[in-house]
């Protein structure tokens, strides 16, 4: 699974976004199936802002069918009614479904 930073320092929203699809594209040319997102859990720093634009892009990308499906780290959980609806579960990768980081979203390609 291929892994990009998000929100790394002095990162602006729209820089986020340009990059969110940038990454994409170069995942699916490089045939990966998942895609790990850092984008913070704003606590701090402003990562809130950049998060949010990232799940809304992704929620767009879904519905244009751009995507298949995508999950916030900490709701990787069994027992979760969202990772159970989730498309292409089987992409995720041991140590990412370990972490359960709040901080990651997993998009799956």
């Amino acid at each position: 699974m291929y892994t990009v930073d998000l929100h790394q320092k002095f990162e602006t929203v729209q820089t986020a976004e340009s990059n969110l699809l940038v990454q994409i594209k170069l995942a699916r040319k490089t045939k990966e199936k998942a895609l790990c997102l850092i984008v913070g859990y704003g606590s701090s720093g402003g990562t809130h802002k950049i998060r949010t634009a990232i799940l809304q892009a992704l929620e767009d990308l879904s519905e244009k069918h751009q995507i298949k499906d995508f999950i916030i780290g900490s709701d990787l959980d069994i027992f979760n009614p969202k990772y159970q609806t989730l498309k292409g579960k089987e992409w995720i990768d041991k140590d990412c479904l370990r972490r359960k980081n709040k901080g990651e979203i997993i998009v799956i390609l």
